[in-house]
């Protein structure tokens, strides 16, 4: 799909600046759904579109050179999240081979670069087959979310056999790509795979009164159930719960990808009106979410826009990017003129970690691509975005696969696919 220059019109949202006003005053001015902001043209870098099919596939290369590995049986595949020699952080077990976030990816790396890769299904299948060969404790139609060198999911000491739900939802969402780009008449029925996940991810990981998503199967059964009322961030994969809904006629899932708006709007207005950042971890659902406090699971930056966070731009500008969707323009035009505003215009001056008041963290590094990548992404759907999209793509491209670990080269390329056009709607 092409989305240079798709001119986007939405006639319920009035403008209340011309096209030439500067930026809003975000203090006082917007505020969620108020209709400030009216679309333009969804963009990309003002490069031909072969020279940027050119530059995904030389780093798709690179990344599938290091990470993508076959083992752990025949014909099985996984993404390797040590394969760098770089420390795995996010409370993995020592020896970890891969984790269910990046079997997810994995996947839809691979059914997204079809068009380029005459391996990529076979690949694909290898790693349904290791999925199926690492079912969650709780039920087969999840993933256990850690696994080790010796192909074994980690222990109890790091919850092992639980469920994470970003991983499920990546993968159940590449399994509906895969139903539409190949078929499900061969070897593998991805539409059947995909229905039996998805019904796992609502019974497991989706809150059953409030709708939200939870952050795995283990949530009512460890500490007491003091993870149960929470979500993540990086979790908030608006445009899947439509794809959802839309493959399997199950209306709930538009109430989860509405309730997951609701808490947005409700975090922007109450914690992050200046920036509209999120936390990477909001408690307290669903009658008062707020952001966790410091420590609450992962460390010191859980109530902060962090590591986790960080992927919540490109989420949420996929749900503009494949289905128009006006909430989602609304939440992440304040975000880009914020960080436009507080880099000064220069992506190697966004760091890694801020408070939702916009500060960075006195610990935190910058240029790091698992932030300028994403932000990326949220900056190509509104053309007054250009040139701050062209300097995040030089910036982008004049770094090396050897520059990052794992997960910021990953989210590169996902973030690159979807810059580029290749993202894939079911």
């Amino acid at each position: 799909m092409n989305f240079v220059k798709r001119i986007l019109v939405i006639g319920l949202w009035p403008s209340l600046f011309a096209s030439c006003a500067g930026a809003p005053d975000l203090n006082s001015a917007f505020r969620v759904d108020s209709g400030l902001f009216t679309p333009t043209a969804v963009i990309q870098p003002s490069r031909e579109q072969s020279e940027l099919d050119a530059q995904l596939l030389r780093f798709y290369e690179a990344w599938k050179s290091v990470y993508l590995q076959q083992g752990c049986g025949v014909n099985r595949y996984f993404v390797d999240v040590a394969a760098d020699g770089n420390k795995v952080e996010g409370g993995t077990a020592a020896e970890t081979l891969t984790i269910s976030e990046a079997h997810g990816y994995g996947m839809l790396i691979m059914v997204m670069m079809a068009d380029f890769d005459p391996d990529s299904q076979r690949i694909f299948d290898g790693m349904v087959s290791f999925f199926h060969d690492h079912p969650a404790g709780s039920t087969p139609g999840l993933m256990a979310w850690n696994q080790l060198r010796d192909c074994q999911n980690a222990g109890d000491d790091v919850g092992g056999s639980n469920s994470a739900a970003d991983g499920d939802l990546d993968i159940a969402y590449a399994l509906l790509l895969a139903d539409k780009k190949w078929g499900s008449a061969g070897d593998v029925n991805y539409g059947d795979e995909a229905l039996q996940v998805i019904s796992a991810i609502m019974e497991k990981e989706i809150d059953p009164v409030s709708r939200f998503v939870r952050l795995g199967d283990w949530v009512d059964r460890v500490d007491e159930g003091q993870y149960a009322r929470t979500t993540r961030s990086s979790d908030f994969m608006v445009s899947h719960f439509k794809a959802f809904a839309d493959f399997t006629g199950d209306d709930s899932w538009y109430a989860v990808r509405d309730e997951t708006y609701s808490i947005m709007a409700s975090i922007s207005r109450t914690y992050s009106a200046e920036t509209f950042l999120i936390p990477d971890f909001i408690v307290g659902l669903p009658d008062n979410p707020h952001p966790a406090d410091s420590g609450f699971l992962e460390g010191s930056d859980d109530g902060e826009y962090s590591w986790n966070a960080a992927r919540y731009p490109w989420r949420i500008a996929l749900d503009y990017l494949l289905y128009n969707e006006n909430r989602a323009f609304q939440a992440l035009m304040p975000l880009n003129l914020w960080i436009k505003r507080d880099s000064g215009g220069n992506p190697e001056n966004i760091a890694d970690t801020y408070s939702l008041k916009g500060k960075y963290s006195k610990n935190s590094g910058f240029d790091s691509m698992a932030f300028v990548t994403m932000f990326a992404v949220a900056a190509t759907i509104d053309e007054s975005n250009q040139q701050w999209l062209d300097d995040l793509w030089q910036n982008i491209n004049e770094k090396s696969i050897n520059d990052e670990d794992y997960y910021g080269n990953t989210l590169k390329l996902l973030a690159m696919i979807t810059i580029t056009g290749h993202w894939l709607k079911p």
